[in-house]
């Protein structure tokens, strides 16, 4: 029974690709984090990550260049390229480097809403002009 697990064609057709799969989703969610350490000024980090995000790229493109004949090789490889952006993205929303500005331009009194938006940890600067009526 061990030795059917272990069979090449098992290792070939379906450890391998496994393999290859899950180090794209390494290696891509990586680069995905580092692109935004870069554009967010994260400038030691992203160095380490991107590291690391090459080395894991070259084992897995070295093992697919080794197995050129292999097709599930390939599927593997580029369904680990489409998951690992996809991750890589849910990783951005949860660490949430991100930032988001909105204006809200009213002729009402923002107070009550600068004031709500306060509370709830947001940042508010206000800006208020006063516009003349035409005459």
């Amino acid at each position: 029974m061990a030795e059917s697990f272990l069979s090449p064609e098992i290792f070939t057709y379906v450890i391998l690709p496994i393999m290859i799969f899950c180090a794209r989703i390494c290696d891509v969610s990586l680069g995905t984090i580092r692109v935004i350490f870069i554009s967010k000024g994260i400038k030691y980090l992203a160095p380490i990550i991107g590291f690391f995000e090459v080395i894991i790229w070259l084992l897995a493109i070295g093992q697919v260049m080794n197995n050129l004949t292999n097709g599930v090789a390939y599927i593997a490889y580029g369904a680990g390229f489409a998951s690992g952006t996809f991750i890589g993205m849910i990783i951005e929303e949860k660490i949430s480097l991100g930032l988001t500005s909105v204006r809200i331009i009213t002729r009402e009194d923002p107070a009550e809403l600068m004031k709500y938006l306060r509370s709830h940890d947001y940042g508010v600067t206000s800006t208020m002009v006063k516009v003349q009526p035409e005459k």
